[in-house]
């Protein structure tokens, strides 16, 4: 019983040290929302949630390429290369030769597409509101600002990281 208690008391501190570690709790908002959206986004559209993503991002974009979609939705470029190709084959996404660059294909929405991301759109932003109702006007804006000013700041942490930074020594 005393190891059951002692295993509860740490479980309980570490539950609050993450509590307070930011990334921490982007993460699992993240993860349950994503989760949350997943079936409902299977049965509505019949994407998947890295598909649906694509379409919802082509669609606030007149085109872009597969390297682009990897960097902007943080996607590695071979789930990028396997859920753009399957989007291809259900006519939503078109793939064209860039003329300018032989070796990259410029993608854009198709007609049918271009319906799936208004459905895709609307969920987004009706799930985005729901979820954020529990800020008051003032909260919202500033919670805005600050993940702007978050993410302005990635690509910097991201050098760093790749400059071996963050370990201890």
């Amino acid at each position: 019983m005393a190891a059951i208690k002692k295993k509860a008391k740490h479980k309980s501190a570490a539950d609050e040290e993450l509590g307070t570690h930011a990334l921490a709790i982007v993460s699992f908002l993240y993860n349950r929302v994503i989760a949350g959206a997943a079936p409902a986004l299977r049965k509505r559209t019949g994407l998947s949630v890295t598909e649906a993503r694509i379409v919802f991002h082509l669609g606030t974009t007149s085109w872009t390429t597969a390297n682009k979609l990897a960097k902007n939705l943080g996607i590695d470029k071979a789930a990028i290369s396997r859920a753009t190709n399957r989007l291809v084959e259900l006519g939503l996404v078109a793939s064209e030769r860039d003329p300018n660059h032989a070796a990259r294909n410029i993608l854009t929405l198709t007609g049918a597409g271009e319906a799936q991301c208004k459905q895709i759109a609307h969920f987004t932003f009706a799930r985005e509101k729901h979820l954020l109702n529990v800020l008051d006007d003032e909260e919202h804006r500033q919670f805005l600002k600050s993940l702007r000013k978050i993410l302005t700041n990635v690509e910097s942490v991201n050098k760093l990281v790749a400059q071996g930074h963050f370990w201890e020594e």
